[in-house]
């Protein structure tokens, strides 16, 4: 069983289960030399002033290692590692710090050699002239793909195009698996999101805007010193499915949707959404699209098992909800047949959920080899595109799962003039909900080896608790709960 402790947590890492990482894709990847490259730092707006760092997720996941501009070669045939980090000159001391030595960051990751970065390249370039493979995973920065470029004099498409498929699959067959040590790294992330959650819900009142509550969610974390798993959504607008402003301004009547999450020490993902009322009571109507929601988000949960596809999960969510549609005049007519032809799509345009782990859309750099796998491709079906997770479930995946319906007032407006799915659905009755905004619901699930289990603590979800959490004041401690 791994026991990952965080280096700053404990003081140091445990270097024989990175080692272990390591040793399990060289006895699948069998000959060559496989390359793996940490991040570095990327400027904002001029060198010196650059964006948080976060590494690379696969470098990460087999070294433990979050400083930047590092790289690591794997030798399948000798079973040896080389770690490469460039000596601070003085002037980065003096503005940085000394930082540790790379000695220490090769005991931690449990790697025996070391070198300059600067010899990376003497080590590649006779590789090649002896026609062995350089495996590496897809760069998903500019910076990365020009850096590996560099290492093999190519071209970036050549780069493109010379990826290791066989790295991809064992990457992601082992990353997809989650360790005990990995499940609790994500419920620790979950405990501060919890916190974050309910801080929001209590806060939340008209007059207030936006950015406010934001800030509020986003300082939970920093006073713990955790980075947000992605941008936070906090808006009023719960239709746009992404939207990062928060100039909105609160008001009473309308429905709040926080999807936010905090990463654990070692970089693990967690990924929640609540949507609430901004004056703590929800209206009927409310109530009766929060309730549909609600009920497709806890069937999908008990439907997600091992064997079965996450697809099916997703067909299955749908048909619940156009089922429960049909109740409010929303729709019309056979709920598979309308799944089948995608008229739920108007109300709920993305897939029931993702993998999530060291990233919260777990390894999408590495395309539909993560949620697909060699033989489905995927559907080019408006709303089922963008299902990023189809494959058969297994025990140890963590995923996501969250249902939405949302009324997008633009999306509303272009089906109807080419009238699109009349016959599913009911556009007279449509209209009167085009100023409604949107509910989502999420949490994250393991899949065991008989079902699936809720991860982290229970984030109130029901009318009721949410209502209870609404009317909450917050306490004068630091962080508010």
């Amino acid at each position: 069983m791994e026991n990952i402790v965080s280096h700053t947590a404990a003081g140091h890492n445990r270097p024989e289960i990175y080692r272990k990482r390591r040793d399990r894709i060289r006895e699948t990847i069998g000959d060559g030399v496989i390359l793996w490259l940490g991040n570095s730092l990327q400027p904002r707006n001029y060198e010196g002033n650059t964006y948080p760092f976060r590494q690379n997720s696969h470098f990460l996941y087999y070294t433990g290692l979050s400083e930047p501009d590092l790289a690591m070669l794997s030798f399948p045939d000798s079973g040896k590692d080389i770690l490469f980090a460039a000596s601070p000159d003085m002037d980065t001391v003096i503005w940085n710090g000394p930082g540790r030595s790379i000695a220490d960051l090769a005991w931690d990751a449990g790697i025996d050699a070391v070198e300059e970065l600067k010899q990376l390249g003497n080590h590649i370039e006779p590789a090649g002239k002896q026609g062995r493979m350089i495996h590496y995973l897809p760069p998903y920065s500019a910076s990365s793909m020009y850096r590996i470029a560099g290492l093999l004099k190519a071209s970036p498409d050549e780069i493109k195009a010379g990826v290791s498929q066989i790295l991809m699959e064992e990457v992601s067959k082992q990353r997809s698996v989650k360790s005990e040590a990995e499940i609790e790294q994500i419920e620790e992330a979950l405990s501060v999101t919890d916190r974050m959650h309910r801080a929001c819900m209590a806060a939340a009142r008209p007059g207030m805007r936006e950015s406010e509550l934001s800030g509020l969610i986003q300082a939970i974390a920093l006073s713990k010193d955790r980075q947000q798993s992605y941008n936070p959504i906090v808006t009023v607008r719960g239709e746009v499915l992404h939207n990062n402003s928060y100039e909105g301004m609160l008001q009473g009547g309308q429905l709040l949707l926080n999807d936010s999450g905090a990463e654990s020490p070692m970089g693990y993902a967690s990924d929640i959404t609540r949507t609430f009322p901004v004056s703590g009571r929800f209206t009927d109507i409310q109530k009766e699209i929060y309730r549909i929601v609600l009920r497709v988000q806890l069937d999908a949960v008990d439907l997600a098992k091992p064997g079965i596809t996450y697809r099916d999960v997703h067909t299955a969510a749908c048909r619940i909800m156009v089922e429960e549609l049909r109740t409010l005049g929303l729709m019309k007519g056979d709920p598979s047949e309308a799944v089948e032809a995608g008229a739920h799509a108007l109300f709920f345009p993305h897939g029931i959920g993702h993998m999530m782990g060291l990233d919260v859309h777990d390894m999408e750099d590495l395309g539909d080899i993560v949620g697909y796998g060699k033989k489905e491709p995927r559907s080019g079906q408006f709303g089922l595109k963008y299902l990023r997770l189809s494959r058969p479930l297994e025990p140890g995946f963590v995923l996501t799962v969250e249902p939405g319906i949302y009324f997008i007032p633009a999306l509303i407006e272009r089906w109807r003039s080419e009238k699109q799915h009349e016959v599913f659905i009911n556009y007279s009755r449509v209209e009167e909900f085009v100023s409604f905004g949107g509910i989502r619901i999420e949490d994250n699930i393991l899949i065991t080896s008989s079902g699936s289990r809720l991860l982290g603590p229970k984030i109130p979800k029901t009318i009721p608790e949410v209502e209870e959490a609404c009317s909450r004041e917050l306490r004068g401690e630091w962080p508010p709960m």
